[in-house]
């Protein structure tokens, strides 16, 4: 599967402004808890960057902006979304106030520690991006991958997560029972996204991946939920608004599901897991090598040596 052939680029477009203006961009538990699942993985490695960026915070709800200065304390923040109201947003939900903001500015002379827009897309600037539940709602990754690519300096990681193509698989069984086309994008195997990092600049990926089942007791959560977390993205959507009676069929079908599991509905999520390395620069190919006078007469030597 192409990744770059999934998703529809306007409703792309749309969903992500939709989170940059902060409609679906706070916290869920879901979020949280990948983003700390994500984060292990960032633990286990060696790292000490000078400077840090976290690709479009919002579609991961934030959480993790508030632990960098713990982790890296040294480290420079920042973090891209592609509005100025997205910026807002965001410094607004890690600003601190009160007792701590005064401690921080006067007492301790740090100043805020508010995460801060990248201010441009300059070659190597930060030396570690982190990227959670964002990727799969890029219509273009191949172009996304390219951009932290350059914005790593040599031996800086890319660290992200995605959903994978089991996620939703109950909901798609209904749809199938149904003769419905698919509830969402087509979502991208992890080996596939191994390969797009290294096609667009970065190597060593590791891939991980795994599954979270949600259970709800209520139809009308489920709902909410879903709309909380995603859009169907995909090119082959239903091209117009679906109907009330569309959706009470639908609501009716998730009932009976719930019904017939014995009062809960099992939701699964796939979950990727990803990292890679931008590579140290090869040095120059001249086609020419040079050996000293020296180095020349030593070889002779040898040669003579051993045909002795």
């Amino acid at each position: 599967m192409n990744p770059n052939e999934c998703i529809d680029p306007v409703a792309s477009k749309r969903w992500l402004e939709a989170q940059s203006a902060g409609l679906y961009g706070q916290a869920h538990p879901l979020r949280d808890e990948i983003s700390a699942r994500l984060m292990e993985h960032l633990q286990a490695m060696i790292l000490n960057p000078q400077a840090l960026l976290e690709w479009r915070p919002l579609s991961g709800g934030a959480s993790s902006m508030g632990q960098w200065h713990t982790l890296f304390p040294k480290a420079k923040v920042y973090f891209w979304q592609e509005s100025v109201l997205a910026n807002a947003a965001v410094k607004a939900v890690h600003a601190p106030t009160g007792l701590l903001s005064w401690v921080k500015t006067v007492c301790l002379k740090k100043g805020p520690l508010v995460p801060q827009p990248l201010p441009t897309f300059a070659p190597s600037a930060v030396d570690l991006v982190w990227s959670n539940l964002a990727l799969h709602n890029e219509s273009d990754p191949s172009q996304v991958i390219q951009r932290w690519a350059t914005l790593l300096r040599p031996q800086g990681v890319v660290a992200f997560s995605c959903w994978g193509p089991d996620t939703l698989k109950e909901l798609r069984a209904i749809h199938a029972k149904l003769a419905w086309p698919e509830p969402m994008h087509p979502m991208v195997d992890m080996h596939n996204w191994g390969d797009l990092l290294v096609q667009n600049g970065l190597s060593d990926p590791v891939m991980d991946m795994e599954y979270l089942t949600l259970t709800y007791e209520q139809v009308d959560v489920l709902i909410s939920d879903l709309r909380f977390l995603g859009r169907n993205l995909s090119p082959d959507r239903f091209g117009a608004l679906r109907g009330s009676k569309w959706r009470r069929t639908w609501r009716e079908a998730l009932e009976a599901e719930r019904i017939r599991l014995g009062g809960r509905l099992k939701v699964s999520f796939e979950v990727i897991y990803g990292h890679a390395f931008k590579a140290l620069p090869k040095p120059a190919q001249t086609g020419q090598t040079q050996v000293s006078l020296e180095e020349m007469r030593a070889q002779l030597k040898n040669k003579r040596g051993r045909s002795d």
